[in-house]
């Protein structure tokens, strides 16, 4: 290794997406600010943290990951409940945020077995890509409400 890769923090980001959608809706239409939570702002502030916490330059730490786990409805179902044109445009985001998406068809109980994806592939991921820091965006089932 190099001088440059020995002082990087390489830090992996994980969303629980039905967490974070319950977040983003919270300040878009409750919270006084009336918006969204900026997906690449939201990077940019952990990245500033994580440089605090570690007591290193920011330019030294780099999210060189992110991924999106999410139950998904059918193209059928998302446009009877005319939600198709607002799931595109959020996966547009997350696209051009390079947040990497992952999904599972929605059941008529709900998402089943994304939790477990996200664990698994949290950890061979960190195993893998050799993260320095993790953060899961996420949420106990119960405790958000």
């Amino acid at each position: 290794m190099n001088e440059i890769d020995n002082k990087l923090t390489r830090i992996g980001i994980f969303y629980d997406g039905n967490y974070f959608a319950h977040v983003s809706n919270y300040y878009n239409y409750i919270h006084s600010r009336r918006a969204r939570i900026s997906v690449d702002g939201l990077h940019e502030f952990i990245r500033k943290h994580v440089a605090e916490m570690e007591n290193m330059d920011i330019r030294y730490c780099h999210v060189v990951d992110s991924h999106y786990f999410r139950g998904r409805f059918s193209a059928i179902d998302s446009r009877e409940a005319n939600k198709l044109f607002s799931e595109r445009q959020f996966e547009d985001i997350l696209m051009t945020s390079g947040v990497v998406t992952h999904y599972l068809p929605m059941t008529s109980r709900g998402e089943k077995g994304i939790d477990v994806w996200f664990s698994l592939e949290a950890l061979e991921l960190a195993m893998y890509k050799r993260f320095n820091v993790i953060v899961l965006i996420a949420c106990e089932k119960g405790s958000e409400e």
